[in-house]
């Protein structure tokens, strides 16, 4: 199966209960990227720095945690085994150029190794988002 894919980002809805995902994240490139996948009949998920890959419509929590190169390795095992419950095979990542963006680099180095480790076929689309 294919799925489209970006990072979570640093502004969310500061709410007390449990929110679908595309909810609890403020960003513009997250609303393109799902207006997209809906347009093309896609699956999206997120990456999260804590939750790993979540589905747009699952419900998590609030959280503040921007993930760290040194958390990558064990991510990418999270992330890796998820991708193949999901049943997904090739994943387009969106994504911001780590120039622009340096934070941005353990998420891309997590998603890289993941799709490595579960054998799901990548492609990384660098764009410009107003984030």
């Amino acid at each position: 199966m294919l799925a489209y894919c970006t990072y979570c980002s640093a502004e969310k809805n500061h709410s007390q209960k449990l929110l679908p995902a595309i909810d609890l994240y403020k960003s513009h490139r997250i609303s393109k990227i799902s207006d997209l996948s809906e347009k093309k009949g896609v699956k999206f998920i997120i990456l999260s720095g804590k939750f790993g890959v979540v589905d747009v419509h699952q419900k998590i929590d609030y959280y503040d945690h921007l993930l760290k190169p040194s958390e990558v390795e064990g991510h990418a095992e999270l992330v890796a085994s998820q991708l193949q419950e999901k049943k997904i095979s090739q994943l387009v990542f969106f994504m911001n150029s780590i120039t622009h963006d340096k934070n941005i680099k353990p998420y891309a180095d997590c998603i890289i190794k993941a799709a490595a480790k579960s054998g799901v076929s990548l492609e990384c689309r660098i764009a410009h988002f107003n984030d």
